[in-house]
């Protein structure tokens, strides 16, 4: 007796997921063909739907295999089934894409695979040596494509008609390359082009003889554009330091360290500490830049500028295996000036002419979008992002579900580090990092891109979240899309954004701690620790106000920052600076002063009374120079002197009052206590927080705490807090799947929208 397990039965699945881009319908095609299953399969939106008819154990056994995954390309998410009459197949096909009124998922860019890279060795295959290489596992895919499905008619492919041979194997099930959208070959194209911009009137060189004339090129000491993905790479050697000089003059960047590109992990080793957890993030399919712990400095003195970092990464494209494998490492650095959007159009790169790359090798596939190269880094034994993008994005951040949820939303983020976020029911899709909305290229670039995801997605927002401040450009053009809109606080977005990934749902005590964000009192707020839950959020304690110069003006100047606050603890008669009279009188006048409670400032303070740094030549130097310090007296096992913060209670609002530290500081005449100096403001600065969080936990009966901002990319600050609350038996929770900077400003925004919804709709 078979209890109908015999029976012909018809099921429709639609999966969700990462199921476009990655093979899975070919994958489905030739695992129904096995099994006897008739029916058929094909894209639709960002999904895939299956009709599968057979008997059942055989559809049961179909389904349990796909769940199973066993060749991990793909990642189901949902399975939707619906049964369905038995009908008339005659075999199981790949039937062309449906329209579907929501796009749920976007496939993202992927590297090159180890198959692809055999075949691109070896001489005997008709794709040796070929730098577009890929297949159904591999290649771009966000940067391609014009609108979803994922079909090669929908990508910028479709300028490459395929040849013969190309197309026998697209439709072959046989083949790796079965419905692979970016097939390609040297007989089809893309193809390789060099413009020589030394020799203008030289002829345009193409396929090998333009790689080998860029590899020469590089190999002289030269500088070479480079078409990646997302964008335009600037690429030299990391070696020659008047190469090195050089780029710096052509993107306009004084000090920021160079991000580096390897051939193999086992290169990076002779050159950086490489943990296991690193070289998993490493070589993980998002390929990002990791900022790994440097050995002896071999390279450049202006490739690293003395950081103990090396932002060090793997190639993901084919061209950048060839280059690497030729030439060892090499900087690849976006091709922008210093601020701008990093150039993706070819016209843009090839028309430079002063200051200009000694050459542009490039070819005629486009760019939909600008995507620049994702960073990370490992903190306390698992990854944090610092700048998410390629790899990454469009990927969604999973939320729990919550009543009101039918309603799409748009969070505009912030200004710095700018990214925004769309959300439609549980899936919020963070955007690429664009930088600042200063810069009127930049802003540009969010417009274009906002209209452009909403259409890929299909996502029509009916509310926008922005911040807070008044002034932000990314909260104005929130209000010009006339939809209705919340305002949040930017450092309760931060927390947020915490609780968004880790679907906490409060109370919880969140220590918000970076440069600066606009505080309800119209104050400068930035070292904050709020009660959190829901929508709401308590202030419960803070740094202890200072006055400064110049507000959001005043983050470049460390050394007025300090004066700014030893006046104002009555210190600065030990610290030395020209501008000191005028500084005070205009502090004591109150012209244009304003008062902050930022972190990020009091790190500026501390580096600059340390004598370590005096401005922020770039976002953040001064606070990542003091923890350089701090970092090489840790690892050298110095004792740090204990210089507690005071914690102080007024009007039941705690406060955390520096002023013992630069106390010590500003008296310490010996140089040779800087490193143990830098290292005991990180220790004090944690046990505060530990401190803070104590007496807030007692005080409300929380044990769970979230920490977030742009302060928290700090390693040593981060390991140091992360380890002291856990002593104190506290759940401690950080950004993993966005940055804790502003760049992760729009996920909590989302979370705090949804929670409006939820309360309105109560």
């Amino acid at each position: 007796m078979d209890n109908g397990k015999n029976k012909e039965t018809a099921v429709k699945i639609k999966v969700c997921g990462i199921v476009q881009g990655v093979g899975f319908r070919p994958l489905v095609y030739r695992a129904a063909r096995e099994m006897g299953i008739k029916g058929w399969v094909r894209n639709v939106g960002g999904d895939v739907e299956i009709v599968a008819q057979a008997p059942k154990t055989a559809v049961d056994r179909f389904l349990s295999d796909l769940k199973e995954n066993k060749e991990r390309r793909y990642e189901i998410l949902n399975m939707e089934m619906e049964e369905l009459p038995v009908s008339v197949f005659d075999d199981f096909v790949i039937i062309p894409s449906g329209e579907a009124k929501e796009v749920s998922m976007i496939p993202v860019d992927l590297p090159v695979c180890p198959e692809c890279l055999k075949e691109l060795a070896d001489q005997s295959d008709r794709r040796y040596g070929n730098p577009f290489i890929s297949c159904m596992a591999c290649g771009p895919r966000y940067t391609i494509i014009e609108e979803m499905p994922y079909d090669r008619d929908n990508t910028v492919m479709k300028d490459f008609p395929m040849c013969s041979a190309c197309n026998k194997e697209y439709t072959s099930p046989q083949s790796r390359r079965f419905h692979a959208q970016t097939i390609s070959c040297n007989d089809c194209g893309p193809y390789l082009l060099y413009q020589d911009n030394r020799h203008r009137e030289a002829k345009e060189l193409t396929d090998r003889e333009a790689l080998k004339k860029a590899i020469k090129v590089l190999a002289d000491g030269g500088i070479v554009a480079v078409k990646g993905v997302g964008g335009y790479h600037l690429v030299c050697s990391p070696f020659l330091e008047p190469s090195v000089v050089r780029l710096r003059q052509c993107k306009g960047r004084e000090e920021k360290p160079f991000a580096v590109m390897f051939h193999s992990v086992s290169e990076i080793k002779k050159y950086c500490d490489v943990s296991e957890e690193e070289e998993i993030l490493l070589a993980s399919k998002a390929r990002p830049i990791v900022l790994l712990p440097m050995q002896e400095d071999l390279m450049a003195p202006s490739t690293n500028k003395k950081s103990l970092y090396c932002g060090a990464f793997l190639p993901y494209t084919p061209l950048q295996h060839l280059l690497t494998e030729e030439l060892g490492p090499l900087i690849m650095t976006s091709a922008n000036v210093s601020g701008q959007p990093i150039i993706r159009e070819d016209d843009c790169m090839l028309s430079l002419s002063d200051p200009f790359p000694d050459g542009v090798l490039y070819n005629k596939r486009r760019i939909v979008r600008s995507v620049d190269d994702s960073v990370a880094k490992v903190v306390a034994g698992s990854p944090q992002l610092i700048r998410r993008s390629r790899g990454y994005v469009p990927y969604p951040v999973f939320l729990q579900k919550e009543k009101g949820g039918e309603t799409e939303i748009f969070a505009a983020g912030g200004d710095l580090k700018a990214a925004f976020c769309l959300c439609r029911g549980e899936r919020a899709v963070v955007s690429q990092y664009f930088g600042d909305l200063e810069e009127c290229g930049v802003m540009e670039e969010y417009k274009k891109s906002y209209k452009d995801l909403t259409c890929l997605l299909n996502i029509t927002p009916g509310l926008a979240v922005c911040d807070f401040h008044p002034n932000y450009h990314s909260a104005r053009f929130a209000q010009s899309l006339l939809l209705p809109f919340i305002k949040v606080q930017h450092h309760h977005a931060h927390i947020a954004s915490v609780m968004a990934e880790h679907g906490l749902k409060g109370p919880v005590i969140g220590v918000a701690f970076d440069g600066t964000g606009y505080g309800t009192d119209g104050s400068i707020w930035g070292g904050e620790f709020l009660i959190c839950e829901g929508k709401e959020f308590v202030r419960a304690a803070h740094l202890s106000p200072f006055p400064v110069l110049g507000g959001d003006q005043s983050m470049r100047d460390g050394k007025k920052t300090a004066v700014c606050y030893l006046h104002h603890a009555g210190l600065d008669s030990f610290f030395p600076d020209e501008r000191k009279h005028i500084i005070t009188a205009a502090l004591e006048q109150r012209i244009n002063t304003v008062s902050t409670s930022s972190m990020g400032r009091l790190f500026d303070a501390a580096a600059s009374v340390l004598q370590i740094a005096y401005e922020n030549r770039y976002e953040g130097e001064c606070a990542i120079l003091l923890e350089r310090e701090a970092e090489i007296a840790r690892r050298e096992h110095i004792k740090p002197p204990s210089l507690p913060f005071l914690i102080k209670e007024e009007e039941e609002v705690l406060k955390l009052d520096p002023r013992p530290f630069f106390e010590a500081a500003v008296n310490c005449k010996d140089r040779g206590m800087t490193g143990a100096l830098a290292l005991g403001f990180h220790h004090a600065a944690a046990e505060g927080i530990a401190g803070i969080c104590e007496k807030l936990g007692s005080r409300h009966h929380i044990s769970d705490v979230a920490l977030s901002g742009g302060v928290f990319q700090n390693t040593v600050l981060t390991e140091l807090t992360l380890t002291l609350l856990r002593e104190r038996g506290f759940r401690v929770y950080i950004n993993r799947l966005v940055p804790p900077g502003d760049g992760g400003l729009s996920l909590g925004q989302i979370y705090l929208g949804r929670k409006h919804l939820k309360t309105d709709n109560t």
